[in-house]
């Protein structure tokens, strides 16, 4: 659980996806990504407001 709440805060506050997999020591970064980060609640009402403005609802 530990990794997994490291490794989301990391990413959520702007770490590149390439030097959270090489502190975790992942061969590859897709473990990285689809093991161990979790999208936030705040990261997908932000992304879908990304969508809304790309749609032209905004």
């Amino acid at each position: 659980m530990l990794r997994h709440t490291y490794t989301s805060n990391l990413l959520s506050n702007g770490a590149a996806p390439k030097d959270v997999q090489e502190l975790l020591g992942h061969a590859d970064v897709s473990t990285t990504m689809n093991i161990y980060a979790h999208a936030t609640r705040e990261a997908k009402r932000t992304s879908a407001r990304l969508l809304d403005k790309v749609i032209g609802g905004e």
